[in-house]
């Protein structure tokens, strides 16, 4: 087995009360976001100063319609603000300003298939991934345009 002492240092460390399936760093800040059963909400955390080892609760971002949905996937940026690109399925994908809690982008689909994974590519850019192997791109510029399926040469 693994022994605290001998084979890794706790640098810093928090508990949750529900469980963890997806953990971000959000870039240029000293927050993390999780996500994780029972629903598709995010918490946000905040790594303490060098003071202390801990890692505290800060807040939540609440699913928006995120009723009976699986947990959000979750990418972050920090191009402009501290971003959380998030979503559980292709018709609930929004982008939330992390410290303000306000969205600043909602993805418009019709088709409600599952994610599997969803990216930043840059801080226009979004990449989002169905279950069933679905490619979508989207533009933060043009966020009433409907999200549609990437053609991917084989």
């Amino acid at each position: 087995g693994l022994c605290p002492e001998r084979d890794f240092k706790v640098e810093c460390g928090g508990f949750s009360n529900r469980p963890v399936y997806s953990l971000k760093c959000v870039p240029d800040t000293s927050l993390l976001v999780t996500s994780g059963p029972p629903d598709s909400s995010l918490q946000v955390w905040q790594v303490s100063a060098e003071d202390s080892d801990v890692i505290k609760s800060v807040s939540a971002i609440p699913a928006e319609n995120g009723t009976g949905q699986p947990w959000a996937k979750i990418a972050t940026i920090s191009a402009r603000a501290p971003w959380v690109l998030h979503g559980s399925r292709l018709d609930s994908v929004q982008i939330t300003e992390v410290e303000s809690r306000k969205n600043v982008y909602v993805a418009a689909s019709r088709s409600s298939e599952e994610l599997s994974g969803l990216a930043f590519l840059d801080c226009n850019t979004l990449l989002l991934c169905c279950a069933k192997g679905q490619l979508c791109l989207a533009d933060v510029r043009q966020p009433q345009s409907p999200l549609e399926a990437v053609s991917v040469p084989s």
